[in-house]
């Protein structure tokens, strides 16, 4: 296991459905810029936004952590000329409020059809209920209302992530069971945890991180 210590690590890009968890961890010395959560929908798209946000940062700092996963290939193909990538080996976001790759294929795997939320992904408008909300705007209310039953038509629960630090978190938990209600799902609540990040963000990279040396990139082979 790699540990490097905080006073190395002064740059992380993270996405923002998990600055929370990320600030609640993150020593005083540390940058940190987070992107809006819209990008995973556009893998092209984050891993172009991504590898600007690296090629800007300065070279005073010797290493960059990445608060997102696989996310879709959006971080594959990343690279740094003169500063390590640290990565978290997962699939995404929701992976890393799971805690692990592990817990989160057991949840996949028990239940694919699953809807996740998170105080991020709510707070952000990554929810069900944003989402009718801008569909409404676009296409009226009728029309957005069968985009949505189409959508989430294979869908059977919709599943709240508890993260340790969310304050109010009966706040998100109310809402999400709002939208479950207006999609007809089943609405369950899941205890997350903070480790992976935690981990990313005190410099202990172990067989869980993904660590690119300079001039190499992110490649799926090493990241799964």
């Amino acid at each position: 296991m790699v540990d490097r210590g905080v006073m190395k690590i002064k740059k992380i890009i993270a996405c923002s459905t998990v600055k929370t968890e990320i600030q609640a961890f993150a020593p005083e010395n540390m940058e940190m810029e987070f992107l809006e959560y819209g990008l995973h929908r556009h893998p092209h798209k984050l891993q172009k936004t991504l590898q600007e946000k690296i090629d800007e940062t300065p070279d005073k700092w010797d290493s960059i952590l990445l608060g997102y996963g696989l996310c879709s290939h959006g971080t594959l193909g990343l690279k740094s000329k003169k500063k390590k990538l640290i990565i978290p080996r997962a699939h995404d976001c929701i992976a890393l409020l799971l805690g692990s790759r592990e817990r989160y294929n057991e949840e996949f795997s028990g239940e694919p059809g699953t809807i996740y939320l998170s105080r991020g992904w709510i707070e952000h408008g990554g929810d069900p209920l944003t989402q009718f909300e801008d569909y409404t705007e676009r296409v009226g209310e009728e029309n957005a209302r069968w985009v949505m039953g189409e959508e989430y038509k294979n869908y059977k629960r919709l599943v709240y992530i508890k993260t340790p630090g969310t304050e109010n978190p009966e706040k998100y938990i109310e809402y999400s069971r709002r939208a479950a209600e207006f999609l007809g799902l089943e609405m369950q609540i899941i205890e997350g945890s903070a480790e992976i990040l935690k981990k990313l963000v005190t410099g202990k990279w172990d067989k869980e991180f993904l660590v690119v040396e300079p001039g190499r990139m992110v490649v799926r082979e090493k990241l799964f």
